[in-house]
């Protein structure tokens, strides 16, 4: 047992087993906080030490595995967690009396959504003299989930295919920002005309399994009479449809995608196979005072550019 000196809690040391609790170690923490993992070890000692309780279970510790804190540790964390939402929230009130969001803003996604949706809101808001700072992340969907719970992100840039629903991450919102049409495209000297059943008949260039446009491929062949052949894998679209162009398989490419990549020798196909589109989205943490003044200001310049791109659904 830790021995207490009856010494008042300082909020800051709350703050900061928070963000363990939230990032799941010392480490993820330190790089969330933009600390030392030692100042955060040190944090979470000296807190123990106004508590008088043992907040880490330290003997589940090593081996890799996900720091635990003991039942005095999350409570204190929960406490922690109406602290960091009453800071949240005088932000926002305080944002709001200047007439003005500022500070970091730290937004991660892939690289379609980061050229068409991201570049060109963020460059808007700096135009306008905002003063918020972006921080851009090219990220893949499962890491930056982690770290928008973890607090390393603000805002992430998702997709999936129109009609799934989107996954449930507790403490996390999403929101929808734009559908985006999906399109089978061929090499320029194939034959006409596009007859989904002779296109599945032919080689692919596709993503691995579980990639969004490998899921519509799949369900493409589901609703004809052949399966697939996919020869080549891809998981950028500039290499997909330079693979197109130079004859070598049919792919299903977006319309964002087409809308920006050059695409010499490729051409897509009638409206004779229809593809179906994708959702893009947004996530952020879901607690009463987030997204912050900040981020909404990201978020606002978000759905602007969204609109300006194609209509949501």
């Amino acid at each position: 047992m830790v021995k207490s000196g009856f010494m008042s809690l300082d909020p800051r040391r709350l703050l900061v087993l928070r963000a363990v609790r939230r990032a799941g170690g010392v480490l993820p923490a330190a790089r969330a906080l933009h600390l030392t993992p030692s100042a955060v070890s040190q944090a979470v000692t000296r807190l123990e030490q106004e508590a008088g309780l043992a907040l880490v279970d330290r003997s589940r510790r090593g081996g890799g595995r996900t720091l635990e804190l003991t039942s005095a540790g999350h409570a204190l964390a929960d406490r922690a967690e109406e602290v960091a939402e009453a800071l949240a929230l005088a932000e926002r009130e305080t944002a709001s009396l200047r007439g003005a969001a500022s500070g970091p803003v730290r937004v991660g996604g892939f690289a379609t959504v980061l050229r068409r949706l991201v570049a060109p809101a963020v460059g808007a808001l700096s135009l306008a003299g905002s003063a918020v700072v972006p921080e851009v992340v090219e990220v893949d969907e499962p890491t930056g989930r982690r770290a928008v719970r973890a607090g390393r992100l603000d805002l992430l840039l998702v997709e999936r295919v129109l009609g799934d629903d989107p996954p449930v991450t507790p403490g996390l919102a999403v929101e929808d920002l734009m559908h985006d049409a999906y399109r089978v495209v061929v090499p320029a000297a194939w034959p006409r005309p596009d007859v989904l059943d002779e296109l599945l008949g032919r080689p692919w260039v596709a993503g691995p399994p579980g990639q969004p446009a490998r899921l519509v491929l799949d369900r493409l062949a589901a609703a004809g009479e052949r399966r697939p052949r996919v020869q080549h894998t891809c998981l950028e679209a500039s290499a997909t449809l330079a693979l197109v162009g130079a004859g070598l398989g049919a792919a299903v490419v977006t319309e964002l995608a087409l809308a920006y990549l050059p695409h010499p020798g490729a051409r897509a196909t009638s409206g004779s196979v229809d593809a179906g589109s994708r959702v893009l989205s947004v996530v952020h943490r879901s607690g009463r005072a987030d997204p912050s003044p900040a981020a909404v200001a990201v978020l606002d310049a978000l759905r602007v550019q969204a609109g300006e791109e194609v209509s949501p659904g």
